[in-house]
């Protein structure tokens, strides 16, 4: 897997119904220009701001630009589960961050049967990640903190860790990978991303 670079995600992590809605025009046939003119004029993400729109459309079109048309149609067909880790899976491909929060905290702790992750676990991996990466270290606090809370939130989002009470800690819950999403991976030569979507 080539290693991309840190970048400091601070808003739109997931979008679940509006990566959907998009899909769903995507593999219908829409261009980009009737997605942008029904989202930014029909709001069909059904936000109240200009700016909320431009943006989390701006996220969704990024994350699925060149995607294979197989990832398209998963999403846009398929069951909740399986466009919701779909969704994971393209975030997955971008988010080094995430994917390192992954390796680090959650793999390690399944392989010790350990399903709780504490937040003490959390900032000790983003400290971490600030103290040996210079393009972290250079985050303002306000940066720092919104991209290490939009990385645990695209964990929440897709399932992977749910919040206990009282709050604070997370469960982690390793789900296994859809059929058609795993086999799909598995023919592209993507089944690295298996592990890092819990299915282990």
């Amino acid at each position: 897997m080539t290693e991309t670079a840190y970048a400091a995600r601070t808003n739109n992590a997931f979008v679940l119904t509006e990566t959907v809605t998009v899909a769903e025009l995507m593999h219908q046939g829409a261009t980009h220009e009737d997605i942008r003119q029904r989202v930014l004029v029909e709001d069909l993400f059904q936000m109240r701001s200009q700016v909320s729109r431009e943006r989390a459309l701006q996220t969704i079109l990024k994350r699925l630009h060149q995607v294979p048309e197989a990832y398209i149609k998963l999403i846009a067909t398929g069951n909740p589960d399986t466009r919701r880790l779909t969704i994971l899976f393209l975030i997955l491909r971008e988010h080094r961050l995430l994917r390192e929060l992954i390796a680090e905290v959650l793999l390690d702790k399944l392989k010790g049967y350990d399903y709780v992750v504490t937040l003490p676990e959390l900032r000790t991996f983003f400290e971490g990640k600030r103290d040996q990466n210079s393009t972290v270290a250079a985050w303002s606090n306000s940066t720092y903190k919104k991209a290490a809370s939009n990385t645990v939130l695209v964990l929440v989002n897709a399932g992977l860790l749910q919040l206990t009470s009282p709050r604070g800690n997370y469960q982690i819950r390793a789900v296994p990978v859809p059929s058609p999403l795993r086999q799909q991976l598995l023919a592209d030569g993507l089944g690295h991303y298996l592990t890092l979507m819990l299915d282990v």
